[in-house]
């Protein structure tokens, strides 16, 4: 039996369609979302862009205005694509669940359509991380899935998605407010936007300035 959240299952599903998927996205407008994001944070900051996938729209999209723009993605294929698109951004292709960054070195992390993806407790696991790798007073930026999207308000399996069966997870909204209080995060924002006819959830959350920094 297809074990659907096991990374390499994910890794070729996003490596066969990467072009398809680089072309279906490049049809959602993000830019208000990102001019918002860019006013959070001073001039070269450090963004992360986790589950870059081709580096559109968020790695150019800072990279373009001077920011220090990394991206990690678990597709080799969507990696070779972000590194045409944004050649002045740092790439590399790694599953995010393993990624070992230095804590407190990203003003900002963002990561769109990409941690759904993974089991409930990994999505957890996950928000740890990035709350170790902001920096005090940084901010994180996200996208999970809703009941819209899977239509449970609690949800752990798969759908398709342009032919290919993806896997997808998501707890229910009032649970990831808990989750996010638990980690010690500030909860900015949590709402529910349509682009591109997905129902997502968009999260902003910042990391407590440290009062020693």
């Amino acid at each position: 039996m297809t074990d659907f959240f096991n990374a390499r299952y994910l890794q070729e599903q996003y490596d066969h369609m990467a072009e398809s998927y680089m072309e279906s996205r490049s049809l959602f407008d993000n830019t208000d979302q990102l001019d918002e994001l860019a006013k959070l944070i001073p001039p070269k900051s450090t963004v992360l862009d986790l589950g870059c996938g081709t580096g559109l729209p968020v790695a150019k999209f800072f990279t373009e205005r001077g920011y220090n723009v990394t991206g990690i993605d678990l597709s080799d294929s969507m990696i070779r694509l972000a590194k045409k698109n944004v050649p002045d951004a740092v790439f590399y292709s790694e599953n995010i669940v393993n990624a070992d960054l230095s804590g407190d070195s990203c003003d900002l992390i963002v990561s769109f359509y990409c941690l759904f993806h993974l089991r409930k407790e990994q999505q957890r696991e996950i928000f740890n991380k990035i709350m170790h790798w902001l920096k005090s007073g940084g901010y994180a930026y996200f996208t999970l899935a809703t009941k819209e999207y899977t239509g449970q308000e609690d949800f752990e399996g798969t759908i398709h998605f342009e032919n290919n069966i993806l896997p997808y997870s998501h707890y229910s909204s009032a649970e990831y407010s808990k989750i996010f209080q638990d980690i010690g995060a500030t909860l900015v924002s949590m709402n529910k936007h349509t682009i591109g006819g997905e129902t997502m959830l968009w999260v902003l959350l910042k990391k407590p300035k440290n009062p020693k920094s």
